[in-house]
């Protein structure tokens, strides 16, 4: 510090009344201290900034490379299409979904949505994406390898549940997750399914007619034994599958009442002509008008599913 910071720092810091009386009873040397040690703060409050934009930085970027683990469109089906609208509470999500190919016929599609928040929640969604890939190895939770042709087995959604509960995440990890699995014949439009503790799958007929099987089971990852139910459905072309996170149900205005099923119902069958990316966009504008936020207390999600037949 100069002269000249020095005594801008001190007039700052004393009124010249209060600089006259220490230097009466020669104590100036406690400006000195005082000044050294709001000089070392203010050093100190600048690297907390710094720091805390890197850290900001690094979320920003974190946020980036989670979306971009997620599909957005396809192009693997012609029978299908496919859009999605994701938006985290914080930077990151314990949201997480996908739709793969599992082969010629099939279509797989998955939602899930992990307990808790932030950075714990969303590094468990992205391991559990890992295991539910189809591309990992001919080998894996989705697939059985067989010895003859076709040399695969598509694991149904009930041993999925299965072999995911085996690992006894909550025992491990202190974590569980809700999800829905179902598998789509792209060809005859038969769907399969199953849902662990998850919001039931809507099915928006092309004529406006909703369908919501409720059956279902509980969250995925506590060491309980399981109830799971498959539920088989059928597409007509035209025909819609919606998917949906808490976050969207359990918005609330500022009156604390919640979003709830009706208003999400009445969006998408209002938006029966219009193609996906519109009717999940106007779902997100009717949400962000409901509360008043652009920003959600929990973690949104929504996949649409048009079978084109």
């Amino acid at each position: 510090m100069n002269n000249e910071e020095y005594l801008l720092a001190k007039d700052t810091l004393l009124t010249e009344y209060e600089q006259q009386s220490l230097s009466k009873y020669g104590l100036d040397h406690i400006v000195d201290k005082l000044l050294y040690h709001q000089s070392e703060l203010l050093k100190k409050n600048e690297q907390l900034e710094s720091k805390l934009d890197e850290f900001h930085q690094d979320l920003n970027n974190a946020n980036i490379a989670q979306a971009n683990l997620l599909p957005k469109k396809i192009t693997f089906t012609s029978e299908l299409d496919f859009s999605a609208r994701f938006i985290p509470s914080q930077y990151i999500s314990g949201d997480t979904y996908n739709i793969f190919r599992l082969d010629e016929d099939h279509v797989g599609l998955y939602q899930i949505d992990v307990s808790g928040h932030g950075v714990t929640a969303a590094l468990f969604s992205v391991s559990l994406s890992q295991m539910l890939n189809v591309n990992t190895s001919h080998n894996n939770l989705l697939k059985t390898s067989l010895d003859s042709a076709p040399f695969y087995k598509i694991n149904s959604p009930l041993h999925v549940f299965s072999l995911l509960n085996e690992e006894r995440f909550f025992a491990k990890h202190e974590i569980f997750f809700t999800m829905v699995y179902m598998i789509i014949n792209v060809k005859t439009g038969e769907v399969v399914y199953a849902r662990a503790g998850h919001n039931p799958p809507v099915i928006l007929r092309k004529n406006g007619v909703i369908d919501q099987p409720l059956g279902g089971s509980i969250p995925i990852g506590w060491d309980f034994e399981r109830d799971d139910t498959l539920i088989k459905i059928n597409l007509r072309k035209g025909d819609r599958i919606f998917l949906f996170s808490d976050g969207i149900l359990e918005a609330q205005n500022v009156e604390k009442e919640l979003f709830g099923e009706e208003r999400l119902f009445n969006v998408l069958k209002s938006n029966l002509d219009n193609d996906l990316d519109t009717t999940l966009n106007d779902s997100i504008i009717h949400l962000s008008q409901y509360t008043g936020n652009l920003k959600f207390e929990d973690d949104i999600s929504i996949l649409g599913v048009t079978y084109l037949g």
